[in-house]
């Protein structure tokens, strides 16, 4: 006789999800692909489309982008430094988007902007950081201060 035993599993490790950092330009990209999408998706079907296992819609889920960009500003005042998390999971939102896109029709500008962004964040997944959260939204951590150049060449 053979008993049935529970197969052993190496403890789990509670996993931090990876977040890219992207810039407020690549932001604003975003967010005009997926409003482009979800016109073009409305002219062919009625009603919203959902992202997600929270079933966000397009508008939602640019409310969040946003405001995890005010938490950004706050760790990192300057435009320009400033980095927003987008978390891997998240790019599917972009990748439907890209879909939709090609499904109906969108002009080739809009498409080729999305498939180089989408590019552009795949790219970025080798450089994903630790976030922390302000208020319950995700901002990445200030970075550390750079060591001064005489002691970077020893």
């Amino acid at each position: 006789m053979f008993r049935k035993t529970q197969p052993i599993s190496a403890p789990s490790t509670p996993e931090q999800p990876e977040a890219i950092a992207i810039t407020l330009d690549e932001l604003a990209a975003l967010e005009g692909a997926l409003l482009e999408a979800d016109r073009l998706r409305r002219s062919w079907m009625d009603g919203p489309a959902y992202y997600g296992v929270k079933l966000l819609t397009v508008h939602d889920a640019i409310a969040l982008l946003y405001q995890r960009a005010g938490a950004a500003s706050a760790v990192q005042p300057d435009p320009q430094r400033a980095r927003i998390p987008l978390y891997r999971h998240e790019m599917k939102w972009l990748a439907d988007a890209i879909l939709s896109m090609e499904r109906h029709w969108a002009r080739d500008g809009q498409l080729s902007g999305a498939r180089n962004l989408h590019n552009r964040f795949n790219a970025l997944l080798g450089q994903a950081r630790a976030i922390t959260h302000m208020g319950g939204v995700s901002v990445f951590t200030p970075e550390s201060p750079q060591l001064p150049d005489a002691r970077r060449s020893q």
